[in-house]
C-alpha cells in the first residue's frame, strides 16, 4: 500500500490538513513547514493520488483530443502544439485518432466523456449529430471543421477557407491556368466546401466555367490524390494545374506524376492547402495557402482552460486567424 497523508503527517508531527494545505498550496503555509513536508514526501516516496483528488474536484486534469488523421503533418503539428501548451499548464493529454470515421468518432467521444477530461479540442470528420445535444453542457473547443451544431452555440477555429481558396486559385488564374483540377475533400466537411466554395466563385469571377469534370472528390488521405491524379494520367485528361485540398493529397498528387515522368512545374503545376515542408526534403516545394496550426492549438487550449477557470457565455465564438502565402515552386507562370 503507499504512503498516505497520515503517513506523512505522522512522519512530521502535523495534522494530515496541514500536511494537505502544503501540497495543495492553500492557505496560510510557514516556510519551515513547507520545507518540513516536501522533505518527507521525498524520504517517504510519497506519490499524490491523482485518481482521488480529481474525483474529489469532480473533473480531471486532462484534456481529450479527437483528431481525423494522425498521418496528416497538420495534425501532427496541432497535436505538438496542444500537448506543450497543456504541459506548461499542468495538464495531460489523451488523443484519439478518428481515421475520418464518424463511428469511431462517435466512440471517442463517449470514452472521453466516461474518463471525466476536463474538455476536449475536437476536429469532426464529418457532418454528423455527435455533438448536437450535449454541445452546450460540455467545455469543447473545434479546431479546422465546425460541428452540426443545428444553432446551438459552440466555439470554433480556423481560417477563412473560403478566402484564402478564392486567393489561392487566383494566383494560378494569374499565372495563366484556365484549366484547374480541383481534388477536394468531403464536401459535409465545413473546410472542404469552404475551399470548394472559394475555388467555384474565383473561377466564376474570372469567366471560367467550373467544369463538373474538373471537380474531383477525394478524401484528404494521400491514396485518394494519388490515385484521382493516377486515372488522368491514365485518360489523357490532366489539367494544367492541380488544386490539392492538403498537403497529404498533394503529395499524392506528385507521387503519381512523377512515376510517370511529369515533372512539376515544367509540365504541370500543383497548389494545396498546408503543404509546407519543414524538412525541405521533398522537391518541388508545394506553393499555397497555410494555416498558422502552432496558434491554432495553442488558443484552443487557452479557451479550453478558460472555460474552466471562469464561467463564459453560452455563445458561439469563432475565431479565424490569419493565414499566408506559402510560394513554394510549384506554380508556374504558361
Amino acid at each position: 500500500m503507499g504512503v498516505t497523508l497520515k503517513d506523512i503527517a505522522d512522519y512530521v508531527g502535523l495534522s494530515t490538513s496541514s500536511v494537505s494545505r502544503v501540497l495543495n498550496n492553500k492557505g496560510r503555509i510557514s516556510e519551515e513547514m513547507r520545507k518540513k513536508v516536501l522533505k518527507a514526501t521525498e524520504e517517504l516516496n510519497y506519490t499524490p493520488n491523482v485518481t482521488a483528488r480529481e474525483l474529489k474536484m469532480q473533473r480531471s486534469n486532462t484534456i481529450g483530443v479527437i483528431i481525423p488523421d494522425v498521418t496528416n503533418s497538420f495534425y501532427v503539428r496541432l497535436l505538438k502544439s496542444i500537448d506543450t501548451t497543456l504541459w506548461g499548464l499542468g495538464y495531460s493529454i489523451i488523443f484519439c485518432d478518428t481515421d475520418e470515421d464518424v463511428g469511431r468518432e462517435r466512440e471517442y467521444f463517449q470514452l472521453l466523456k466516461s474518463k471525466n477530461v476536463s474538455g476536449m479540442i475536437i476536429s469532426p470528420a464529418c457532418k454528423s449529430d455527435i455533438y448536437e445535444k450535449e454541445i452546450e453542457d460540455l467545455n469543447c473547443v473545434f479546431v479546422d471543421n465546425a460541428p452540426y451544431a443545428n444553432g446551438k452555440p459552440y466555439s470554433f477555429i480556423s481560417i477563412d477557407n473560403k478566402k484564402a481558396a478564392y486567393e489561392l486559385t487566383q494566383k494560378a488564374i494569374d499565372c495563366g491556368h484556365k484549366d484547374i483540377a480541383l481534388i477536394i475533400g468531403e464536401l459535409e466537411e465545413t473546410s472542404s466546401k469552404e475551399r470548394y466554395l472559394g475555388f467555384k466563385r474565383c473561377m466564376q469571377d474570372n469567366g471560367l466555367k467550373v467544369q463538373k469534370n474538373r471537380v474531383y472528390k477525394g478524401n484528404s488521405h494521400f491514396e485518394s490524390g494519388y490515385k484521382i491524379t493516377k486515372r488522368l494520367i491514365e485518360k489523357r485528361e490532366l489539367p494544367t494545374c492541380i488544386f490539392a485540398h492538403n498537403g497529404v493529397e498533394a503529395h499524392g498528387v506528385l507521387l503519381a506524376l512523377k512515376e510517370a515522368n511529369i515533372r512539376v512545374p515544367e509540365n504541370i503545376s500543383v497548389i494545396c492547402f498546408d503543404g509546407e515542408d519543414n524538412t525541405k526534403l521533398i522537391e518541388p516545394e508545394l506553393t499555397g495557402m497555410v494555416q498558422p496550426v502552432e496558434e491554432i492549438g495553442k488558443i484552443a487550449v487557452e479557451m479550453i482552460i478558460g472555460n474552466l477557470e471562469k464561467s463564459s457565455e453560452n455563445k458561439t465564438r469563432v475565431h479565424l486567424l490569419d493565414y499566408y502565402f506559402a510560394e513554394g515552386n510549384s506554380l508556374a507562370h504558361i
